[in-house]
């Protein structure tokens, strides 16, 4: 008698059942196989918690459920499959050629699959080498119209291109001497920057070409002597000068050239704290010297940036010694300004360009506590604000009251101080960046990045639920420095760049 080694059935159709039982087996494992690389490999550090830089895709919980449904399913199949095809000749090299024809059908669909229930996300497509010496820190960053990074660290400056990270140009500080104070503006590619010895104060000035790295000229000034640690406000530069904040006035220079074009004393017992400069108008806030005692006055001076003449002096709002000023834009003029007494000023003052009270827009209201810094001290040559300001409308990271830290971004008019409205992030807020017209970039706690429209709040329709970085190797600080560049990628400037990389270069992927 011969054994009949054919499957039961009749013809062709003897054949569909084991072939489709082979195939399913090949997909389901592939896709098993696939969905568990692809789920265990998407998480930073091996943990999906909280910590900053370490989220999760949003696909991530799906995808390794889908995993472990797809394991258990292609076991008894691969079983089954091996057990129909036994009965023929040859039988069990036919269920394996199967079985590699569902695993080949199954991975490009499955890949895509992944990429549907993940959603967008930032992958960091370069970095760049660490600080050396390791005994230096950020201080201030300055990005070009072409998107290049320019990065100040305790002895150096150093300009990053924005496609690789690739270092265009360093220039060196003067020998024993740091960066201790930074421009907020750069025009026409001239930055200003101010140099110090270890516990003096910033004794020298520079102009630096930030298209080609070079020094353009240096000046030595009288610094401030009660400042002796970086700060911001003690340079700016406005269209063909550059101005440095002194113990008894101000000074100012060509921008280009360095040569001296005037000096502004205040005189009396006041002393200046800082200066910014915008629109032909050099703006510095002064406060009297009580030397421990009598009344202390805040004064804002308005001087002509071409001639140094005075155009109008004011008195601020200010009744003790200030805590916290902020240049938070140089035009408008927007100063926030904290002082000591507890029951004072901590508002945002907005002055008119012709002069007048100013608008204030208190820091705390009945809803929400507006956030202007973190407080950890990061970049303090130039520190990177939580606000800022796009037009007429001041912008600023907000948190509700009893909450310890920001969740949403509020936007307040600059014509009568009303809020125009808030938009929450889901979790704290950790950089605040304009990054184009009416457009603004958010990075959150959990690595999230958005873009928000400054006239309204709304969320860009491609950040609707916030982009995650995907960072395994957890190459950003807590307080990063957010910057688009013009081609639309991303890039986050660490303060500390010896425990990350100084720049970091973000695709979306």
């Amino acid at each position: 008698m011969v054994e009949d080694r054919r499957p039961p059935g009749t013809g062709a159709w003897r054949w569909v059942g084991p072939a489709l039982v082979a195939l399913a087996a090949g997909i389901c494992g592939t896709l098993a196989v696939e969905f568990h690389w692809l789920g265990w490999t998407s998480i930073p550090g091996g943990s999906c918690g909280g910590r900053y830089g370490s989220t999760c895709p949003d696909g991530t919980g799906p995808t390794l459920l889908l995993a472990f449904l797809f394991s258990f399913t292609a076991l008894p199949l691969a079983l089954g499959a091996f057990a129909l095809w036994h009965r023929f000749r040859r039988g069990a090299w036919i269920a394996v050629v199967l079985l590699c024809a569902g695993a080949g059908l199954a991975v490009s669909p499955g890949f895509q699959a992944y990429e549907w229930m993940r959603g967008p996300v930032l992958d960091v497509a370069w970095d760049t080498p660490y600080d050396r010496p390791k005994s230096v820190q950020g201080k201030g960053v300055w990005v070009r119209e072409d998107g290049t990074v320019i990065r100040a660290k305790d002895d150096a400056l150093v300009a990053y291109d924005p496609d690789d990270g690739a270092r265009r140009w360093t220039v060196k500080a003067p020998v024993r001497k740091s960066v201790c104070a930074m421009s907020e503006s750069a025009p026409d590619g001239v930055g200003v920057i101010a140099y110090h010895r270890h516990g003096k104060p910033c004794d020298s000035v520079a102009g630096i070409d930030l298209r080609g790295g070079r020094t353009l000229w240096e000046k030595p000034v009288a610094g401030v002597t009660r400042f002796t640690d970086p700060s911001d406000g003690l340079v700016a530069a406005d269209d063909g000068t550059a101005v440095a904040v002194t113990d008894d006035g101000v000074r100012a220079f060509g921008l280009r050239d360095g040569e001296p074009r005037w000096t502004h004393r205040i005189g009396g017992d006041h002393r200046p704290l800082l200066a910014s400069a915008a629109g032909g108008r050099v703006r510095v806030v002064t406060e009297r010297d009580t030397g421990g005692s009598g009344t202390p006055e805040t004064r804002l001076l308005t001087l002509d940036a071409a001639t140094g003449d005075q155009v109008r002096g004011e008195r601020l709002p200010v009744e003790s010694e200030f805590e916290s000023a902020f240049v938070v834009s140089a035009e408008p003029f927007t100063l926030w300004l904290k002082e000591e007494d507890e029951r004072g000023l901590d508002a945002f003052l907005v002055f008119p360009a012709k002069g007048g009270d100013p608008l204030v827009v208190p820091r705390t209201s009945d809803d929400e506590d507006l956030v202007v810094t973190s407080g950890l001290g990061y970049f303090p040559a130039r520190p990177p604000l939580l606000a800022t300001v796009q037009g007429d409308t001041l912008i600023v990271a907000s948190q509700k009251p009893g909450d310890d830290y920001p969740t949403a971004v509020s936007a307040y008019s600059l014509k009568d101080g009303e809020r125009l409205w808030r938009t929450g992030v889901g979790d704290s807020v950790h950089a605040v960046a304009s990054v184009g017209a009416d457009r603004l970039g958010v990075l959150t706690g959990e690595g999230r990045v958005w873009v928000l429209d400054g006239r309204t709040g709304a969320k860009d329709a491609d950040f609707d639920e916030g982009v995650p970085i995907h960072d395994e190797a957890g190459r950003f600080d807590l307080y990063p420095q957010l910057v688009r560049e013009p081609g639309g990628d991303w890039m986050l400037v660490n303060g500390d760049g010896n425990e990350q990389p100084p720049v970091i270069g973000l695709t979306r992927g």
